[in-house]
């Protein structure tokens, strides 16, 4: 079933269903937008809404009982979704909103996952990859210019990112088991890395301020790495199990205020680093690379 509509000039829509009870719903208002949706399966539902001029969505479901809802307002942007579910795993949800102009959300989905993505402001980029199982992966980006993407590919995983200014880069990857990444960047000309691969990983980065960099990589076992910093032109990496074996590895940095540095790598077995910094323009680097290790740092720290 397809309902429509649109208003002004030069606006397109092309739906294609194949399969029984699927809906889709266009509203175009404007001039020079695009839509095109394609279903094939059972159940689906595609919801796409545009106001404003040369605006683009793209719509692709092969999946059962799976909804896709787009919604654009400004000029100049484009969403592309795609869902397709694979043996057991059915009913995808992918759900983009951009405001503003010249934005891009990139959606794909394989299997029982659930994706959202919403854009406030001018030449924002977001781009999100899921696989299987029950990801969740949400994205929300206020400001100009800000670029982010999310990639999950196995069990229980879930990402949340928020960025809340301009300029910022953030970057996620997740592997397989029982993962949790979390972002957050409020400020301007902030990067954020975490990549997580196999086994019970958590990170969370949260930068407050600008021109702030937090790197996270994790390799196996039950890791866990947190990173908080507060102020402007920060540093801080950590790495974690990147060998075979690995073990039960925690990693903590928290800096308050200015212009300071954090390292840590870590190796197996059972190891534990924290870095707490208070004051401004202070550095330290740890490195572990055996078993049964406990190093804190603490400079100044309130």
């Amino acid at each position: 079933m397809l309902s429509g509509q649109a208003y002004a000039q030069n606006n397109r829509a092309t739906v294609q269903q194949v399969g029984d009870g699927n809906m889709a719903t266009d509203t175009q208002t404007g001039s020079r937008n695009v839509l095109a949706v394609s279903q094939a399966g059972d159940g689906n539902n595609a919801t796409a809404t545009q106001a404003g001029v040369s605006n683009g969505i793209t719509q692709t479901q092969n999946d059962r009982g799976a909804e896709a809802t787009a919604t654009q307002l400004g000029n100049r942007n484009t969403i592309v979704q795609s869902q397709e579910g694979r043996g057991t795993f059915f009913g995808g949800q992918a759900t983009a909103s951009q405001a503003g102009n010249d934005n891009r959300t990139t959606q794909t989905q394989v299997g029982a996952v659930e994706a959202a993505s919403t854009q406030v402001g001018n030449r924002n980029t977001s781009v999100q990859n899921q696989l299987g199982r029950v990801l969740q992966a949400t994205i929300t980006q206020l400001g100009n210019n800000n670029s982010a993407e999310q990639d999950q590919v196995g069990a229980g995983a879930t990402a949340t990112l928020l960025s809340v200014g301009n300029r910022n880069t953030s970057f996620q990857s997740q592997r397989d088991i029982s993962q949790n990444a979390a972002g957050t960047q409020l400020g301007n000309d902030n990067r954020l890395s975490q990549v997580q691969s196999g086994a019970n990983q958590v990170a969370t980065s949260t930068q407050l301020g600008n021109r702030n960099t937090a790197e996270q990589a994790q390799g196996g076992t039950a890791n866990a790495a947190a990173i908080e910093q507060t102020g402007s032109d920060n540093r801080a990496y950590q790495a974690q199990g990147t060998s075979v074996p690995s073990g039960g590895n925690q990693a903590l940095i928290d800096q308050d205020s200015q212009s300071s540095f954090a390292s840590q790598t870590q190796s197996g077995y059972l190891n534990q680093a924290r870095t707490y910094q208070g004051l401004s323009g202070q550095s330290s680097t740890v490195v572990q690379d055996g078993r049964d290790n406990i190093t804190v740092v603490r400079q100044n720290h309130p």
